[in-house]
């Protein structure tokens, strides 16, 4: 069975500290109930050959949705029929290491950033057939997220090793980058820098943060405004432990010690999705009954807070599709894709 993409960044991760801009503004509103989702389709993947293995789930502007796995993408009608099957494990062209986010753009091209190459790679969103791909530079650190350009291959987060924070490169079809700016992070902790990101780059992006309540809003042009979610997730305790290094079948190590949150930690988010005119953020709160499945919607033009609804099943991905609907990701049993609707 394979393991999640993140398995080896979750086990290394040091301590590590870097300044959060100033929030730009504060929502200072109480929480919102709208109607709960309402259940009208689910499919189901028994066999283990429709969806594979997936860890991501994500919407085409198009019409219907992707599952992304380790190294392939996979395309699907709304009604989960498949469209096509894109990528698989290695270093050639249409190939990857680890996807580490995969985006669709509104000229109707797949991208996919590669967390260790790392590299760029487009597929056709219609057909998934190869595109190209791009190199970027080889001094990068590490690749973190990526969303669709104007005129431009994509823009992709990187970690820089002579920088604090994240910076964002806006890069060409060619891999030069014609644009770069600083990006917004939450790093009080380099745990704290696990985030999610979603949009289709006709506007920009939602961006949010694994244990924040900080939701970064990105614009076309490359320019960020941060507001306080209506959710006030403080970060949470972290404990360090020792692993045996040969017990996990890793050569080369003499001791590992790993930090983590605190598994009683209460509050996470734990996805975002965005469609139309909103975004939403799923938070996964603690209390006296488990964990409750919160989703919270804002407006993507301005950051405001527009309400709340509470998801009936636990999910481990969100997406808004293009008909208004929500689709959500489940693997606990069989792998599995939900689609809601949201009553006004």
């Amino acid at each position: 069975m394979r393991t999640g993409p993140h398995l080896l960044t979750s086990l290394l991760l040091l301590i590590g500290l870097s300044l959060w801009p100033r929030p730009a503004d504060s929502q200072e509103v109480q929480r919102r109930w709208l109607a709960e989702p309402v259940l009208s389709a689910t499919i189901t993947d028994r066999n283990g050959d429709l969806f594979g293995d997936p860890w991501s789930l994500v919407s085409d502007p198009g019409g219907g949705f992707l599952i992304v796995e380790a190294a392939t993408i996979r395309a699907f009608h709304v009604d989960g029929t498949p469209r096509w099957s894109a990528g698989r494990s290695g270093q050639g062209p249409g190939e990857f290491t680890v996807i580490e986010d995969v985006k669709v753009t509104p000229d109707g091209r797949v991208v996919a950033l590669d967390r260790e190459q790392p590299r760029v790679t487009a597929f056709d969103a219609e057909s998934g057939e190869f595109v190209a791909t791009v190199l970027l530079r080889r001094e990068v650190a590490r690749t973190r997220r990526i969303l669709p350009a104007p005129d431009a291959m994509a823009r992709v987060e990187v970690s820089l090793p002579e920088r604090e924070g994240t910076t964002w490169w806006t890069v060409s079809d060619q891999g030069r980058i014609v644009d770069e700016k600083r990006g917004p992070t939450s790093c009080e902790h380099n745990l704290t820098c696990v985030s999610y990101i979603a949009g289709d780059g006709s506007w920009g992006g939602v961006q949010v943060f694994r244990w924040s309540s900080r939701i970064v809003f990105h614009d076309g042009e490359g320019s960020a405004r941060v507001v306080e979610g209506i959710d006030s997730i403080p970060f949470p305790q972290t404990v360090t432990q020792s692993l045996d290094p040969q017990a996990m079948g890793l050569e080369g190590f003499r001791s590992l010690r790993a930090t983590k949150v605190d598994p009683e930690a209460p509050e996470v988010v734990r996805a975002v999705a965005a469609g139309g005119s909103q975004a939403v953020v799923l938070v996964m709160t603690g209390d006296e009954e488990g964990y409750a499945r919160v989703l919270d919607f804002y407006r993507v033009s301005d950051g405001a807070y527009l309400g709340s609804r509470r998801l009936p099943e636990h999910a481990r991905d969100i997406a808004l599709l293009s008909d208004g609907r929500l689709a959500t990701l489940h693997t606990v049993l069989f792998p599995e894709v939900r689609i809601w609707e949201l009553p006004l």
